[in-house]
């Protein structure tokens, strides 16, 4: 898998999303299941908009640190 390719990451959080839904669903059962469903959307959510935002915002990131490492380096 290439990280570089927004498509890529997010079909593997797909797969992982649907894993924790029917991993859920199985231990649904007992009532301990509604918590591990709500913990894996949370997750899962976290972890998608974290790869949105580093999709779209990764270039001015990358930029932002960048001048914050040159502007250590002229300070030393």
């Amino acid at each position: 898998m290439r990280w570089d390719r927004p498509t890529d990451v997010v079909r593997r959080l797909a797969d992982a999303v649907a894993w924790l839904v029917l991993a859920a669903r199985a231990r649904a059962a007992d009532a301990g299941g509604q918590g591990l469903v709500e913990y894996g959307l949370i997750l899962s959510l976290s972890a998608l908009f974290a790869v949105v935002v580093l999709v779209f915002f990764g270039g001015t990131l990358s930029a932002v640190l960048q001048a914050v490492g040159n502007a250590i380096d002229s300070a030393t």
